[in-house]
């Protein structure tokens, strides 16, 4: 039986950094995470210059491609029956929609939850991590993320 592995938690609590080593070694082995984050970075930075020089623009059409190609994923998985791992957020009702389209075409749902003490927490981590040269996340995006809400 396939299977959807969604890893979520706190903003910088580690999921793109250890998420990985918690799934099952055979998914670890044969499948690749989708990483919204990392691949909307990539994505932007590629179109900004190439395709615009407005950094709004490039976000935007960063962001449009990232839906698009999530959504053709998804599509893939479901139509040829084959697991899919990504990593993500439950911060409104809509979030639900791809692991219950998933479970409808009976698939094993897991989910591997990483979680911080507070956003506070979470904030210092982001805040650590763009030092780095990691993608940065609102205070308000955090909390959102954080509390679901």
């Amino acid at each position: 039986m396939p299977g959807l592995y969604i890893i979520t938690g706190s903003n910088g609590a580690g999921k793109s950094t250890v998420g990985g080593d918690y799934l099952p070694q055979e998914i670890q082995s044969n499948y690749t995470i989708f990483d919204g984050d990392k691949l909307f970075m990539q994505k932007r930075k590629e179109l900004y210059g190439s395709v615009t020089r407005s950094h709004k623009e490039a976000r935007n059409l960063a962001y449009e491609w990232l839906q698009r190609e999530f959504e053709s994923l998804v599509e893939s998985a479901l139509t040829h029956n084959r697991t899919f791992v990504y990593e993500g957020h439950f911060t409104s009702d809509s979030t639900w929609d791809v692991p219950k389209r998933f479970k409808d075409c009976g698939y094993e749902v897991n989910l591997i939850f990483f979680g911080l003490n507070d956003p506070d927490l979470s904030e210092l981590r982001v805040l650590n991590r763009s030092k780095e040269g990691g993608h940065y996340v609102s205070r308000l995006e955090i909390e959102s993320n954080f509390f679901g809400i």
